[in-house]
């Protein structure tokens, strides 16, 4: 008689644990998409950053342009220095690094389509000083001892010009050329003698 292999209730077991709950993969993502990452929300902030200097940027460069925009004649021409001169108002102003007689200086500016240096106001002047410690400006009285005339044959208004501590004072026999100082307690228009050596300020206008 075959024998079978013996069964019973007993022979029956099952392990029971703990519950344990597993995260829902689904729910997990959603989280994920309601909440950004902090790496992600630093790059946003990057990028707002980087955005916002561009525009900044960009209205900074318009004030500058609106700042140094040169003034546009009757006919609506922009008009410009050439390269090397200096403007204020309606001229430009070239100062040498040379050193020349009165004459030579002028002839200097002439060659330049320009002149000697015309100062009509205190703000021009003020403007011109400081630039150099002296330089040659377009007046003289040559033709009349005391009596100073523009090279554009108006009359030096001493009353209205700053000048120099004393000046005009017609020292070393005879200073009959103009120039403009910048030193220590000594600022302002000055007569020297025209053959002296000094930088000059040629002018230029618009009209």
């Amino acid at each position: 008689m075959e024998s079978f292999p013996h069964s019973s209730a007993c022979d029956l077991t099952a392990e029971i644990g703990d519950y344990q709950q597993f995260p829902n993969p689904g729910a997990e993502h959603a989280a994920t998409e309601r909440t950004p990452k902090p790496k992600l929300r630093h790059v946003r902030v990057v990028l707002l950053s980087f955005g916002l200097l561009c525009v900044l940027q960009g209205i900074l460069n318009v004030a500058l342009r609106l700042a140094v925009r040169e003034p546009t004649d009757a006919g609506g021409t922009e008009q410009s220095c050439p390269q090397g001169w200096l403007m204020f108002g309606s001229s430009c102003y070239y100062i040498s690094s040379q050193r020349r007689s009165w004459d030579a200086s002028r002839q200097d500016c002439v060659q330049r389509d320009a002149d000697l240096v015309v100062i009509n106001s205190t703000q021009e002047q003020a403007f011109l000083t400081g630039f150099t410690m002296a330089a040659w400006v377009g007046m003289t009285d040559r033709e009349e001892e005391g009596t100073w005339i523009w090279v554009d044959g108006t009359r030096v208004d001493k009353d209205r010009l700053q000048w120099a501590r004393g000046q005009p004072d017609g020292a070393f026999g005879g200073e009959d050329c103009g120039d403009l100082r910048t030193m220590i307690d000594f600022i302002g228009l000055n007569d020297f003698m025209c053959s002296a050596r000094n930088q000059w300020i040629c002018e230029k206008t618009f009209w």
